[in-house]
């Protein structure tokens, strides 16, 4: 019976506990699987984030090793076709070249190199994601592959279509809000990209970044992420996925937000 009272006194104290109403952070980190020490150092700091890792990167199960020991999310970095890239295709990478049963084939060949997967972005992209007769069949053989697997769309181009794609497609789906270091050799544009990434946060009640594992980028989140996890909450992107899937998020956020800063300063 003492028992019995034990665990209702407890059920009861976690129902009466105030729910963490700090605005919710996630961090994804594209391109591991070049450089094992960069890669290593990325999955290294400190919160829980995703790391997107390339199918094959001379590194790359290795990290997903590392990420997934480090209690890290991992999800597929997949390569598409982008338009005008000064950097080279990556090898494999789905392109326009390609019928419904190659990319079929590509998509399950690339899903199946990356263990501890949950989800998948698009590494470049910014081509073929704003075709749905591209989009389509990509999305169809995720699903068939897994269909508990979610899509980030990484959003490369303005006119993407790949999150409309995914969810018609029946997968848990979401889009990035910031790029945190497309000017990744100079800090202060990297700083800059953090502190919209918390502002967005501040005002949305959620926020996702999109950063690389570049040396300026790590040193600078080395620096901001211990005092942001005092006011945010960082969460992994299957559970941004869950937050945003709340009846009303954005609303309740609102709705805190106004009684947190109407309430009195002591």
């Amino acid at each position: 019976m003492a028992k019995l009272w034990l665990a209702l006194w407890f059920a009861l104290w976690a129902a009466a506990a105030p729910a963490d109403q700090r605005p919710v952070l996630s961090l994804v980190i594209d391109d591991l699987g070049y450089s094992l020490e960069q890669g290593k150092a990325a999955i290294d700091l400190q919160g829980t984030h995703t790391y997107a890792i390339l199918p094959s990167a001379s590194y790359s199960k290795e990290l997903a090793e590392h990420a997934y020991e480090s209690k890290k999310e991992v999800i597929l970095h997949l390569p598409m076709q982008s338009i005008g890239s000064g950097s080279p295709p990556e090898p494999g990478a789905l392109n326009e070249a390609m019928d419904e049963n190659q990319l079929s084939d590509k998509v399950n060949s690339m899903l199946s190199r990356i263990p501890y997967i949950r989800g998948i972005n698009n590494h470049m992209g910014s081509h073929l994601t704003e075709f749905d007769f591209f989009m389509r069949p990509i999305m169809d053989s995720i699903r068939g592959y897994n269909s508990g697997l979610y899509f980030l769309d990484s959003r490369t181009t303005p006119r993407s279509v790949a999150y409309t794609q995914a969810r018609d497609a029946g997968l848990q789906s979401i889009s990035r809000d910031v790029f945190l270091d497309n000017d990744h050799e100079n800090p202060e544009s990297i700083r800059l990209q953090v502190q919209i990434w918390l502002a967005m946060a501040r005002q949305r009640g959620s926020s996702i970044a999109i950063g690389h594992p570049h040396v300026n980028t790590i040193e600078v989140l080395r620096e901001y992420l211990p005092q942001a996890h005092e006011e945010f909450r960082f969460v992994p992107i299957s559970e941004m996925i869950e937050q945003r899937n709340k009846p009303d998020f954005a609303e309740q956020w609102q709705q805190t937000l106004g009684n947190l800063e109407s309430s009195p300063i002591n």
